[in-house]
């Protein structure tokens, strides 16, 4: 059984990713072995595909690799191919990254406004969070 993933490991499948070669072939089964390649997460595909920011990016990288998004490269010499496919994938990370920041900020708003809405004050959302987790001290009572 597949394990789940962290946060961290939720980052690096992206960052694996926004990395895709565009010239090389994507599928679910190829980003698997890619996974467990460049960062030994043994994973599923299905595993993959339930998370939405890896599901998202997956069919970004997808739709330049097929060629169904264009690109508005113009043939390069080979020493400028390498500089200008580096350029693409940051372009494409600082892509991702701003669609992921606007869905937080709106996911933020949303929980703002029902807080507001359930007489949550401010002040008490700010609050510091404790020195131990919740999680241990709860282990310790039960």
């Amino acid at each position: 059984m597949a394990k789940h993933l962290t946060d961290k490991d939720i980052s690096n499948v992206v960052e694996t990713l926004d990395d895709w070669p565009v010239d090389s072939k994507l599928s679910w089964d190829r980003l698997v072995e890619a996974v467990k390649h460049e960062h030994k997460i043994e994973t599923t595909r299905q595993t993959l595909q339930k998370q939405i920011r890896i599901k998202t990016a997956f069919h970004e990288v997808k739709g330049i690799v097929s060629g169904k998004v264009l690109s508005s490269r113009p043939k390069l010499p080979p020493s400028l191919k390498i500089a200008s496919e580096r350029l693409e994938t940051q372009k494409r990370t600082i892509e991702r990254l701003e669609r992921e920041n606007r869905q937080l900020l709106e996911q933020f708003h949303v929980w703002l406004y029902n807080a507001h809405r359930f007489g949550v004050k401010v002040e008490q959302l700010s609050e510091a969070l404790p020195s131990r987790p919740l999680s241990s001290k709860v282990k310790q009572k039960g």
